[in-house]
Protein backbone atom coordinates (compact mmCIF):
# COMPACT_ATOMS: atom_id res chain seq x y z
CA UNK A 1 0.00 0.00 0.00
CA UNK A 2 1.78 3.29 -1.03
CA UNK A 3 1.69 5.83 1.97
CA UNK A 4 -0.38 8.45 0.11
CA UNK A 5 -3.19 5.73 0.21
CA UNK A 6 -3.32 4.89 3.97
CA UNK A 7 -4.64 8.58 4.92
CA UNK A 8 -7.44 8.68 1.91
CA UNK A 9 -8.52 4.96 3.22
CA UNK A 10 -8.36 7.06 6.84
CA UNK A 11 -10.63 9.59 5.91
CA UNK A 12 -13.19 7.29 3.84
CA UNK A 13 -13.88 5.39 6.76
CA UNK A 14 -14.30 8.57 9.25
CA UNK A 15 -16.98 10.02 6.64
CA UNK A 16 -19.04 6.98 6.23
CA UNK A 17 -18.81 6.02 9.67
CA UNK A 18 -20.07 10.16 10.43
CA UNK A 19 -22.66 9.44 7.76
CA UNK A 20 -24.09 6.31 10.01
CA UNK A 21 -23.92 8.36 13.02
CA UNK A 22 -26.36 10.86 11.58
CA UNK A 23 -28.77 8.87 11.50
CA UNK A 24 -30.99 7.72 14.31
CA UNK A 25 -29.82 5.38 16.95
CA UNK A 26 -30.86 2.18 17.58
CA UNK A 27 -29.17 0.55 19.96
CA UNK A 28 -29.32 2.83 23.02
CA UNK A 29 -32.22 2.14 25.92
CA UNK A 30 -35.63 4.01 24.85
CA UNK A 31 -37.48 4.29 27.82
CA UNK A 32 -41.49 3.22 28.13
CA UNK A 33 -43.63 5.83 29.13
CA UNK A 34 -45.12 4.04 32.06
CA UNK A 35 -46.63 5.31 35.47
CA UNK A 36 -46.90 4.70 39.26
CA UNK A 37 -50.14 4.66 40.91
CA UNK A 38 -52.11 7.82 41.92
CA UNK A 39 -50.15 10.29 39.49
CA UNK A 40 -50.45 13.19 36.99
CA UNK A 41 -49.71 12.93 33.39
CA UNK A 42 -46.39 14.02 34.46
CA UNK A 43 -45.90 10.75 37.08
CA UNK A 44 -46.22 13.41 39.66
CA UNK A 45 -48.70 12.30 42.57
CA UNK A 46 -52.07 14.00 42.54
CA UNK A 47 -52.66 15.71 45.74
CA UNK A 48 -56.31 15.83 46.11
CA UNK A 49 -58.48 12.64 47.56
CA UNK A 50 -60.60 10.40 45.73
CA UNK A 51 -59.40 11.59 42.25
CA UNK A 52 -59.70 8.75 39.71
CA UNK A 53 -56.38 7.16 38.59
CA UNK A 54 -55.78 8.16 34.64
CA UNK A 55 -53.57 5.87 33.82
CA UNK A 56 -54.76 2.35 36.32
CA UNK A 57 -57.89 0.87 35.47
CA UNK A 58 -60.11 -2.20 36.73
CA UNK A 59 -60.18 -5.55 34.68
CA UNK A 60 -61.88 -7.65 37.34
CA UNK A 61 -63.33 -5.87 40.69
CA UNK A 62 -66.07 -6.01 43.24
CA UNK A 63 -67.54 -2.52 42.81
CA UNK A 64 -68.54 -0.74 40.11
CA UNK A 65 -66.17 1.99 39.93
CA UNK A 66 -62.37 3.11 39.06
CA UNK A 67 -59.69 3.23 41.22
CA UNK A 68 -59.52 6.28 42.71
CA UNK A 69 -56.56 7.67 45.03
CA UNK A 70 -57.45 6.85 48.82
CA UNK A 71 -57.50 9.51 51.73
CA UNK A 72 -53.97 10.05 53.63
CA UNK A 73 -55.62 11.88 56.35
CA UNK A 74 -57.30 8.84 57.82
CA UNK A 75 -56.56 5.72 58.81
CA UNK A 76 -55.44 2.91 57.06
CA UNK A 77 -52.62 5.36 55.77
CA UNK A 78 -52.16 8.33 58.57
CA UNK A 79 -51.57 6.25 61.52
CA UNK A 80 -52.18 3.01 60.30
CA UNK A 81 -50.40 0.33 58.97
CA UNK A 82 -50.17 1.11 55.12
CA UNK A 83 -46.95 2.65 53.59
CA UNK A 84 -47.29 6.14 53.50
CA UNK A 85 -47.79 8.09 50.32
CA UNK A 86 -45.03 9.89 48.88
CA UNK A 87 -44.41 12.58 45.91
CA UNK A 88 -44.41 9.99 43.36
CA UNK A 89 -47.01 7.93 44.16
CA UNK A 90 -49.94 7.03 46.16
CA UNK A 91 -52.56 4.43 47.06
CA UNK A 92 -55.32 3.65 44.89
CA UNK A 93 -58.51 1.94 45.37
CA UNK A 94 -61.84 1.44 44.99
CA UNK A 95 -62.88 3.91 47.53
CA UNK A 96 -62.06 7.23 48.73
CA UNK A 97 -62.02 5.82 52.22
CA UNK A 98 -60.49 2.41 51.43
CA UNK A 99 -63.22 0.18 52.00
CA UNK A 100 -63.98 -2.98 49.46
CA UNK A 101 -65.99 -5.77 49.16
CA UNK A 102 -64.18 -8.88 49.68
CA UNK A 103 -62.94 -10.63 46.66
CA UNK A 104 -60.21 -10.53 43.88
CA UNK A 105 -59.25 -7.01 42.60
CA UNK A 106 -57.21 -6.99 38.96
CA UNK A 107 -55.60 -3.37 38.68
CA UNK A 108 -54.25 -2.97 34.80
CA UNK A 109 -52.02 -0.67 33.11
CA UNK A 110 -50.94 -0.06 29.23
CA UNK A 111 -47.97 1.19 27.74
CA UNK A 112 -47.04 0.62 23.43
CA UNK A 113 -44.13 -0.81 21.68
CA UNK A 114 -43.31 0.45 18.52
CA UNK A 115 -42.93 -2.43 15.42
CA UNK A 116 -39.22 -1.81 15.15
CA UNK A 117 -39.02 -2.85 19.11
CA UNK A 118 -36.50 -6.01 19.85
CA UNK A 119 -38.49 -7.77 22.53
CA UNK A 120 -35.88 -9.28 24.05
CA UNK A 121 -34.42 -6.09 25.40
CA UNK A 122 -37.88 -4.69 26.68
CA UNK A 123 -38.29 -4.76 30.78
CA UNK A 124 -40.33 -3.09 33.02
CA UNK A 125 -39.39 -2.92 36.73
CA UNK A 126 -40.66 -1.20 40.09
CA UNK A 127 -42.25 -1.37 43.44
CA UNK A 128 -46.05 -2.21 44.61
CA UNK A 129 -47.99 -2.97 47.88
CA UNK A 130 -51.22 -4.51 48.41
CA UNK A 131 -53.96 -5.15 50.66
CA UNK A 132 -54.80 -8.11 51.11
CA UNK A 133 -52.50 -9.84 49.49
CA UNK A 134 -51.16 -9.32 45.73
CA UNK A 135 -51.15 -13.16 44.16
CA UNK A 136 -49.63 -12.12 41.04
CA UNK A 137 -48.52 -9.92 37.97
CA UNK A 138 -49.29 -10.79 34.50
CA UNK A 139 -48.41 -9.63 31.63
CA UNK A 140 -50.44 -9.52 28.31
CA UNK A 141 -52.59 -12.71 30.47
CA UNK A 142 -48.64 -14.48 31.38
CA UNK A 143 -48.01 -15.01 34.69
CA UNK A 144 -44.90 -14.00 36.03
CA UNK A 145 -45.90 -15.64 39.48
CA UNK A 146 -44.70 -12.38 41.77
CA UNK A 147 -46.28 -12.10 45.11
CA UNK A 148 -46.16 -8.63 46.94
CA UNK A 149 -45.34 -8.57 50.60
CA UNK A 150 -48.69 -6.77 51.73
CA UNK A 151 -49.10 -3.38 52.73
CA UNK A 152 -46.73 -3.11 55.27
CA UNK A 153 -43.70 -2.33 52.64
CA UNK A 154 -43.33 -2.49 49.45
CA UNK A 155 -40.94 -4.86 46.99
CA UNK A 156 -39.62 -4.91 44.07
CA UNK A 157 -41.08 -6.82 41.13
CA UNK A 158 -39.43 -6.99 37.45
CA UNK A 159 -40.51 -8.25 34.07
CA UNK A 160 -38.62 -8.83 31.16
CA UNK A 161 -40.52 -11.30 28.99
CA UNK A 162 -44.26 -11.74 27.69
CA UNK A 163 -43.79 -8.77 25.82
CA UNK A 164 -45.52 -7.63 22.39
CA UNK A 165 -45.49 -5.41 19.49
CA UNK A 166 -47.97 -2.49 20.36
CA UNK A 167 -50.27 -2.22 23.16
CA UNK A 168 -48.96 -4.54 26.07
CA UNK A 169 -51.14 -4.51 29.53
CA UNK A 170 -49.76 -5.14 32.97
CA UNK A 171 -52.08 -6.61 34.88
CA UNK A 172 -51.80 -6.43 39.70
CA UNK A 173 -53.83 -9.30 41.01
CA UNK A 174 -55.21 -8.69 44.43
CA UNK A 175 -57.23 -10.15 46.90
CA UNK A 176 -59.68 -8.73 49.18
CA UNK A 177 -60.96 -10.54 52.77
CA UNK A 178 -63.28 -7.35 53.40
CA UNK A 179 -62.27 -3.51 54.64
CA UNK A 180 -59.11 -1.93 53.11
CA UNK A 181 -58.10 -2.93 49.80
CA UNK A 182 -55.81 -1.14 47.59
CA UNK A 183 -52.74 -0.92 45.50
CA UNK A 184 -49.35 1.00 45.27
CA UNK A 185 -46.56 1.02 42.36
CA UNK A 186 -43.41 3.27 43.09
CA UNK A 187 -40.34 3.83 41.07
CA UNK A 188 -41.70 2.00 37.65
CA UNK A 189 -39.51 1.89 35.17
CA UNK A 190 -39.24 0.21 31.45
CA UNK A 191 -37.36 0.25 28.70
CA UNK A 192 -36.48 -1.33 25.53
CA UNK A 193 -34.13 -1.32 22.32
CA UNK A 194 -34.76 -1.21 18.64
CA UNK A 195 -34.20 -3.46 15.90
CA UNK A 196 -31.06 -1.89 13.40
CA UNK A 197 -33.06 0.00 10.44
CA UNK A 198 -31.92 -1.81 7.07
CA UNK A 199 -30.64 1.78 5.95
CA UNK A 200 -27.90 1.60 9.12
CA UNK A 201 -27.47 -1.97 8.28
CA UNK A 202 -26.59 -1.00 4.68
CA UNK A 203 -24.64 1.89 5.09
CA UNK A 204 -22.46 -0.23 7.34
CA UNK A 205 -21.54 -2.67 4.59
CA UNK A 206 -21.19 -0.21 2.23
CA UNK A 207 -18.14 1.56 4.65
CA UNK A 208 -16.62 -2.07 4.50
CA UNK A 209 -16.56 -2.41 0.79
CA UNK A 210 -15.45 0.79 0.33
CA UNK A 211 -12.54 0.34 2.48
CA UNK A 212 -11.73 -2.99 1.14
CA UNK A 213 -11.94 -1.76 -2.30
CA UNK A 214 -9.21 1.27 -1.74
CA UNK A 215 -7.26 -1.54 0.13
CA UNK A 216 -6.89 -3.95 -2.69
CA UNK A 217 -6.66 -0.74 -5.31
CA UNK A 218 -3.34 0.13 -2.74
CA UNK A 219 -2.32 -3.60 -3.04
CA UNK A 220 -2.06 -2.80 -6.85
CA UNK A 221 -0.58 0.11 -7.29
CA UNK A 222 2.23 -0.71 -5.07
CA UNK A 223 3.14 -3.89 -7.48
Amino acid sequence: MTPRLIPRIFLAALAVCSAVGLLPSTAHAVPISIYNTGTDPSNNAWAGIGVPDIHYFYTLSQTTGVPVTVDHTNWPIFGGPWVPNNPNSRWIGPNANSQGPAGAYTYATQFVLPPLTNLSTVSVSGLWGTDDPGVNIEINNISTGQLSAGFTTLVPFSITSGFQIGVNTIEFLVSNAGGPTGLRVDKVVGSYQLVPEPATIALGGMALTGIVALRRRGRATSL
